[in-house]
């Protein structure tokens, strides 16, 4: 039923929970784990100003787009370590497992992979939030479950009570 299972990771503690859930269902079906990891490309913040005020010079344009273009380098060198280290201990347990890293914006990154990828299954978490931060932040995980047109099993964070 499940060959290909998708799971993204952003770096964090809490999406890696999704790893416990994905390896357990990779196990009874014999399926593979794909990890992925999109890294939201840089902005080079210096340009802002000097486009408002239409005073940009080619050179400046230039520096940034170089300086943003090193830091995507960076930070796609930090999440492969981050993602070989998880792929070490899914391995572990007789997984097949690979990964993958991009730049880009993280729901269109993870619904056009999961779609060419031929991913039968992804299993991603969500921080819960809703209403009115949900509406003006949007959902990764939301706009997976409605966009993939793919099995989605999203696993929400605990929510721990205020009192």
């Amino acid at each position: 039923m499940f060959k290909r299972i998708l799971v993204p990771l952003d770096g964090s503690r809490f999406s890696s929970s999704a790893l416990r859930y994905a390896s357990e269902i990779a196990q009874r079906f014999e399926a593979e784990v794909i990890l992925i990891q999109i890294v939201k490309p840089a902005t080079p913040v210096s340009v802002v100003p000097s486009m408002v005020s239409g005073m940009e010079s080619p050179a400046t344009a230039e520096i940034t787009a170089q300086a943003a273009l090193a830091e995507d380098k960076r930070n796609v060198a930090r999440a492969k370590r981050y993602l070989n280290g998880k792929v070490r201990g899914i391995k572990s347990q007789g997984i097949k497992v690979s990964y993958r890293t991009e730049v880009g914006e993280p729901a269109l990154s993870i619904i056009r992979f999961a779609q060419k990828g031929h991913i039968d299954l992804v299993v991603m978490t969500t921080r819960g939030k809703g209403g009115l931060r949900r509406a003006v932040l949007g959902s990764i995980a939301d706009e997976v479950v409605r966009k993939s047109g793919k099995p989605v099993l999203v696993i929400r964070s605990q929510v721990r009570n205020k009192k």
